[in-house]
């Protein structure tokens, strides 16, 4: 009886192996060998910062037609090799982007209300009073973004702040998603001028919770020489990233020092003989103090250059270059006092 339904196992087995290869052989669907050679141009990473599940659901939807851009890992370089696979033009350079900690309230600016002895996890802290920290607002510090990042980029600092890797750091987004406090935020590696709080308390409750808070005074939005770049809401400075030029005058008046500059020096440029006149530079500076005629050398009004160097970076001929004679640091951002009145005069 025993070898009866072993025998009979055996023959079901080998029916259904049958069945089967037929199955395979009826409704087999070819794969496009492009998805695998763009899975392969892809970072690997999995790590869903494109929208879809992971590299190579991404691989089938770039075939299907999806943007070939959306991989911030594998950035630029990932970007010329699907090209390549399909056939396309690359078009404009990939901007990478890195996460940046908009708060600087370590364990010695912003004062601790109690020992917390929870769960070490930013997401447990927040659900049971926002752990030790006087400020609610601010970075917990418990390493939600450091466990989260998929490419070793960030560590909790000795201070309770995150620590990002500017190096390895590829702007997949995981940590800001990850961040209950909203404290991390996508921006350029090139990127200088930052508002590093999002306190929108009252002033006076600012300044007990943090030493180096924002307390909303509206200095840096006096001062800006690009209206709309800064603007005053909920007792809070917000810089319009795709305003600002960059240029470093709010962090160097405000008093708090609630807005960094990552240059800690910087330069009026000059025009030297290299400059063919092509006007490219007067067309892009954002305080029209660039002056000239075509095909003729151009001038820079260096008393009104804010120095935020834009005319550096789009000139095609290396023709401006910083005057390291002519430095723009922030005690020279003082002595100007920009003002209301001044700044509608250089808008003109």
């Amino acid at each position: 009886m025993v070898l009866v339904s072993i025998l009979v196992l055996c023959i079901l087995g080998v029916l259904f192996a049958v069945l089967l290869g037929i199955a395979n052989k009826v409704f087999h669907v070819e794969e496009d060998p492009k998805i695998a050679m763009i899975e392969s141009a892809l970072s690997g990473a999995n790590c869903g910062a494109c929208g879809y599940p992971g590299c190579s659901a991404y691989a089938t939807a770039i075939v299907a037609g999806e943007a070939i851009d959306k991989c911030a890992p594998g950035g630029q370089t990932a970007i010329e090799e699907i090209s390549k696979i399909m056939g396309m033009k690359t078009g404009a350079k990939r901007v990478k982007n890195i996460a940046w900690l908009i708060c600087q309230g370590d364990c010695d600016i912003a004062p601790r209300k109690s020992v917390y002895i929870g769960a070490k996890t930013c997401r447990e802290a927040k659900a049971v009073g926002f752990g030790d920290k006087t400020c609610k607002q601010g970075c917990l510090g418990y390493g939600d973004c450091e466990a989260a990042c998929p490419f070793d980029a960030i560590h909790i600092g000795e201070k309770m702040l995150p620590v990002i890797d500017r190096e390895k750091c590829t702007g997949c987004g995981v940590c800001v998603k990850e961040c209950p406090q909203n404290t991390l935020v996508l921006q350029p590696l090139s990127k200088n001028v930052l508002i590093r709080c999002i306190n929108t308390e009252p002033a006076k409750n600012v300044i007990k919770e943090c030493g180096i808070g924002c307390i909303g005074c509206g200095i840096c939005e006096k001062n800006c020489p690009i209206d709309g770049a800064i603007i005053m809401g909920r007792n809070l400075a917000v810089m319009q990233y795709g305003t600002c030029v960059d240029c470093g005058i709010c962090a160097s008046v405000c008093p708090k020092k609630s807005i960094t500059d990552e240059k800690k020096e910087r330069y009026i440029p000059k025009i030297t003989d290299k400059c063919t006149g092509c006007t490219l530079c007067a067309r892009t500076c954002p305080v029209t103090v660039i002056t000239g005629k075509i095909k003729e050398k151009h001038i820079i009004d260096p008393d009104r250059c804010i120095g935020c160097l834009k005319c550096v970076e789009v000139c095609r001929f290396e023709a401006i270059v910083p005057d390291h004679e002519r430095p723009k640091s922030i005690p020279y951002y003082k002595e100007r006092k920009f003002n209301v009145r001044e700044k509608k005069e250089i808008s003109r």
